[in-house]
């Protein structure tokens, strides 16, 4: 019964996804309507659900290793695409968006609504933190390597810095962290109003995720892309058998962990392919097939574990 609910929750989900697309395809909302949705998830609904959540449970200490995982892992999947992409016969383009794609997961529009879905507002606060440490890696060493590839402007450390402290979830994830450690509640009108808030992130994260899918590339971007994939989730694949065999997999810690380690490329690789002149086509289609590939592992980590 309890596989039963599970899968239907993540049919659910899929559903929700599905429609973003056909959305899109109909032409249904406007073309900047991906940008909108976003914007809106990224700086209300999920930072509102996050607030709720840090507000409703006390943190474990033991939690405080995800932030630490996360980053092992983006630096890990970096170093080992770095050497991959370096030998292949690539366009440079197409490397430096490569190596933007490959390191860094999509957890606020993507997981967390499925983890929202089937573990409830635990396992939200956990995955979260892991998030925190994945933020440094997506909009702290992402970045810095979106400069690196650029012919349009040299690296610029203060422009990271600021990419990173700027940011307004990562901030929120650190308030709602401080605001747990000093027992700080939100109470009366004000966590009435943030729940309200929160309410609709879960539908408009997958629906933007939809409306973000693409299919389109050439052959030699098809090249790029298979060997993409491959460096994206080798580490977490790893990861994920040596929990199986070294953890007991029915702590939510362990499932979580393997989940976050297999997740999609977050957005922003196609913001940063464009904003550096690379290619953002490329990068566009890699996270639909890192979408569609994340599903697939993480459902089985849902249901299996």
């Amino acid at each position: 019964m309890e596989h039963f609910i599970i899968v239907e929750k993540i049919l659910l989900n899929i559903g929700i996804i599905l429609l973003g697309y056909l959305f899109k395809r109909l032409k249904i909302i406007p073309d900047n309507a991906g940008d909108v949705l976003s914007k809106i998830v990224l700086y209300i609904t999920l930072p509102a659900t996050i607030l709720i959540v840090f507000s409703e449970h006390t943190i474990n200490l033991h939690l405080l290793i995800l932030p630490i995982i996360s980053i092992l892992l983006g630096l890990l999947t970096f170093l080992l695409g770095y050497f991959i992409v370096k030998k292949v016969k690539l366009d440079d383009k197409d490397k430096w968006t490569l190596l933007i794609s490959i390191f860094g997961y999509n957890i606020g529009l993507f997981a967390l609504p499925f983890i929202q879905q089937v573990y409830g507002s635990k396992g939200v606060m956990t995955i979260s933190m892991f998030d925190i440490g994945n933020s440094f890696i997506v909009f702290g060493l992402a970045y810095a390597v979106a400069f690196l590839g650029s012919d349009k402007e040299n690296f610029n450390l203060k422009k990271v810095i600021r990419k990173i402290i700027f940011f307004f979830p990562l901030d929120i994830y650190l308030l709602s962290l401080l605001m747990n450690f000093l027992n700080i509640k939100l109470g009366g009108i004000v966590k009435d109003f943030i729940y309200q808030l929160s309410i609709p992130n879960s539908f408009l994260a997958l629906f933007t995720i939809g409306y973000f899918l693409d299919f389109n590339l050439n052959k030699d971007e098809l090249k790029a892309l298979g060997i993409g994939m491959f460096v994206k989730f080798l580490p977490g694949i790893i990861l994920f058998l040596l929990l199986a065999f070294l953890f007991d997999t029915s702590q939510l810690i362990v499932k979580i962990i393997a989940i976050g380690s297999i997740l999609p490329t977050p957005m922003v690789a196609v913001v940063y392919s464009n904003e550096r002149g690379l290619n953002p086509k490329l990068a566009s289609v890699f996270i639909t097939m890192s979408i569609v590939i994340g599903v697939i592992l993480m459902s089985i980590v849902m249901l299996k574990w």
